[in-house]
């Protein structure tokens, strides 16, 4: 472990590296990493107070939480993306509290982390891939062939009924390209859970409502998905796919669905970076 000249023990609790609590937040949906209940705490009230505390899962300091598991190499990983994450107040205290500590290892908060972080990471690439796209226009990738789908699919269809199939997906894919980045996200999200709660897309894309409510209609003149009111109310309810959005294919939503999860295909990368060639 590393001395100071005077013989006494160097701390390393040092600030976030640079860049990560913006990663951090980014990845937060401005809600308490805690998933066991899940803790819906905000961040950042609405009042625009700071609430959030970043967290070690492997202590920085000796006598720290978990500090025992780190394996003494490298301290600077003590201050990066993956050893952090955000909570409340209270499950941070809770983590690293002497009392309670010892009930949370690293192998669990990695868990918390790794469980919480997955439904947000649609944001700081996405940002900036968001001002590419204005720059430089939306350029598609179309397929060129779809032998990986019908293969997958494995419907044995005549060859002129494949060919009318790629022809109708790559008009789909242009339509597709017509959309802000925003609305393919969204798009890409509904695709993959099927039906989504408002709210939950709300927390996901850390939006504001008017902005979100704004891709929402985007999507819905696009006749790509429609809004379930509740009550009349065009601020809550859940996203739901247009059967007829791929011009007559009215089964290529779970179809696209069933084939990125058989194949391992992320469908962001299709629908969001206008990717069509994966399913060649």
């Amino acid at each position: 472990m590393a001395k100071r000249m005077n013989g006494s023990e160097k701390k390393n609790r040092k600030e976030p590296l640079p860049g990560v609590a913006r990663r951090l937040w980014a990845f937060s949906g401005n809600e308490c990493a805690w998933g066991d209940p899940p803790c819906s705490t905000r961040l950042v009230t609405e009042e625009g107070a700071w609430v959030g505390k970043i967290a070690h899962i492997i202590g920085a300091e000796p006598g720290s939480a978990r500090h025992e598991a780190w394996d003494g190499k490298d301290a600077e990983q003590l201050r990066d993306f993956d050893n952090l994450l955000l909570l409340c107040g209270v499950h941070h205290d809770l983590i690293d509290s002497s009392v309670t500590r010892h009930d949370y290892p690293v192998e669990y908060l990695q868990a918390v982390k790794r469980n919480h972080e997955s439904r947000y990471r649609y944001t700081v690439d996405d940002i900036e891939a968001e001002f590419r796209d204005t720059v430089s226009g939306s350029l598609v990738r179309p397929a060129s062939t779809m032998r990986r789908f019908f293969a997958w699919e494995d419907a044995n269809q005549d060859p002129s009924d494949e060919q009318d199939v790629l022809e109708l997906v790559n008009r789909f894919a242009a339509r597709v390209a017509g959309l802000t980045r925003m609305a393919r996200q969204v798009l890409a999200l509904v695709v993959d859970e099927g039906t989504v709660d408002l709210e939950l897309v709300l927390r996901r894309f850390s939006a504001h409502r008017p902005e979100l409510l704004s891709v929402v209609r985007e999507l819905q003149k696009a006749e790509m998905v429609y809004l379930h009111d509740e009550v009349d109310d065009e601020e809550r309810g859940q996203l739901s796919l247009v059967s007829g959005a791929l011009e007559g294919l009215y089964e290529m939503w779970d179809a696209l669905r069933g084939f990125c999860r058989d194949e391992n295909v992320d469908v962001k990368k299709i629908l969001v970076d206008l990717d069509f060639s994966r399913l060649d």
